[in-house]
């Protein structure tokens, strides 16, 4: 053997790994900083993983595989997927401190930032999303990353507009006997009117 780059390689997959790992946690307290709220940054801290494992089962389905450039795509992408969690959390919060219940707050706060949220989401995939299309060699090298990135803020899009209203509705609840359905229309009333914007 005259030259071996797999522990170099290996070494540097393990780098880009702690680093995601590192930025999430550093996300976490920064939130739990600036929530001062225990309950808001459990909620947000969970959309994090829930993101990260939908973008994996994105990028196995589109044959991307965990290399240095895909990792370094998902760990830039780490930062900007608790945005939308954030801004449909504050949304929620405004209605609980009017007096709304948690369900209504849920539904309230997450319907009416939906569009928002989706429209700043869609700006950011507007300008990674095309470098999928280059050609060469730089499109070789970076079209993990742009798709990575993509699939990572599409996840948080979803999580955010589906995941965080429902545990804010659960979570924060104060009639304990709040049904199953209760929950499900919590979980796809943004959703919905989203559709019904388009069709």
């Amino acid at each position: 053997i005259i030259t071996n780059q797999s522990k170099f390689i290996k070494n540097t997959i393990q780098e880009v790994k702690q680093t995601a790992l590192i930025g999430g946690i550093l996300a976490i307290l920064v939130l739990l900083y600036f929530l001062k709220n225990f309950r808001s940054t459990l909620i947000i801290g969970a959309a994090i993983p829930i993101s990260v494992v939908i973008t994996f089962f994105l990028m196995y389905s589109s044959n991307i595989t965990l290399n240095i450039i895909s990792l370094g795509g998902l760990a830039l992408g780490i930062g900007m997927l608790v945005d939308n969690s954030i801004v449909v959390l504050e949304s929620i919060q405004r209605y609980r401190e009017k007096g709304t219940d948690s369900y209504k707050a849920a539904l309230q706060g997450a319907s009416e930032v939906a569009g928002a949220v989706t429209a700043s989401t869609f700006t950011t995939v507007a300008v990674f999303f095309p470098i999928v299309f280059v050609e060469g060699i730089a499109g070789q090298l970076f079209k993990d990353m742009a798709l990575t990135v993509t699939y990572s803020l599409l996840a948080s899009l979803v999580v955010s507009l589906t995941l965080v209203p429902m545990l804010n509705a659960t979570l924060r609840r104060e009639n304990s006997k709040e049904r199953l359905t209760g929950w499900l229309k919590v979980l796809f009333k943004p959703v919905d009117k989203i559709y019904s914007q388009f069709y």
